[in-house]
């Protein structure tokens, strides 16, 4: 179903239905954007860091094939977890997939947590040189704490904004002070790409934390029992998955340790939920300081109310959402 929305975003005019539809780990955004994309023909867009990667599917909450047959999904499952995947490759796979639901009219929705890619969509990325190989594998010797107490000491602006947890932003913006002499943060100042959705509606689902954490908790039994181990036992046997990109993600090396024996499986739950507790607070951080955010509150534990859908659907069909 096509869009009454008429927007121009820089960069491109978009001319079918767009909403993005952001929230932290567990708070429902999937469920919530397959009724929505059931309801209007819609399709689904991710903006997830690790659901690029083939192989990685319940433990990053991929969409069950099942799902999958249902609403067309874009941008899941385009490199193996062994190789490097950038914001800028996920701005040129995003044009790619844009340029396409607007030519066949196409709603879209862009669901997920990572922030990074928002900010790539509505902001544009730096024009600072890609990382260089060697100057990579160097910091990457470095223990998270040293490359965080680094990266606070350059550039302590781009520092006060950044999850200083994720090792391959903070290696990014070391990098690019190496090989440049300059600050990501004056790259981001001064010598920006456009954004190609900057007028696009954001809406944010914001759990209270301490509900979000039983769901959290819910959640990860439920992929544990549910074939995550097995999962990670078949990727432990690639060659090349250790210390990969796709292994950082969360829950992957403390599951690898169950399966070594190190841990048991309830402090491997623990450990997850612990890990995916903190990452949600720190993308609620986040999305609370983008300027434009719709945010709806809700309950992790129930589906949105029918009002709130149908807000939602007025929004992708290009109805104003009410401040």
């Amino acid at each position: 179903m096509a869009g009454q929305r008429r927007g121009r975003s820089r960069g491109l005019e978009l001319d079918s239905g767009v909403i993005f539809l952001l929230g932290p780990t567990a708070a429902g955004k999937s469920r919530l954007a397959m009724t929505l994309a059931e309801q209007t023909g819609a399709e689904i867009v991710s903006l997830d860091a690790f659901q690029i990667y083939r192989g990685l599917d319940i433990g990053t909450g991929k969409a069950t094939q099942e799902d999958q047959g249902k609403v067309r999904h874009h941008l899941i499952d385009l490199v193996e977890a062994e190789q490097n995947f950038s914001s800028a490759d996920y701005g040129n796979e995003a044009r790619r997939v844009l340029t396409d639901l607007e030519g066949r009219k196409v709603n879209s929705i862009w669901v997920g947590g990572t922030g990074l890619y928002h900010r790539v969509m509505t902001q544009g990325l730096s024009k600072a040189p890609g990382t260089d190989r060697a100057t990579a594998e160097n910091l990457e010797k470095k223990t998270t704490e040293e490359l965080s107490a680094t990266v606070i000491k350059i550039d302590p602006e781009w520092a006060q904004k950044a999850d200083l947890q994720n090792r391959r932003r903070v290696v990014r913006a070391l990098a690019v002070w190496e090989q440049t002499g300059r600050k990501m943060s004056d790259w981001q100042k001064q010598e920006m790409t456009n954004g190609l959705m900057a007028e696009v509606e954001t809406c944010c689902l914001v759990p209270p934390i301490d509900l979000l954490g039983e769901v959290i908790r819910k959640r990860v039994v439920g992929m544990l029992s549910g074939g995550w181990i097995e999962e990670v036992k078949r990727l432990m046997g690639r060659a090349g998955w250790e210390g990969c990109p796709g292994s950082r993600a969360i829950g992957y090396q403390e599951v690898a340790e169950l399966l070594r024996g190190k841990i048991g499986r309830e402090e491997v739950c623990d450990k997850i939920v612990s890990a995916t507790r903190a990452y949600a607070k720190r993308q609620l951080t986040w999305f609370r300081r983008i300027p434009t955010v719709r945010v709806i509150e809700i309950d992790p534990r129930e589906p949105l109310p029918k009002a709130g859908v149908e807000m939602l659907v007025r929004a992708l069909e290009g109805g104003a959402i009410p401040k």
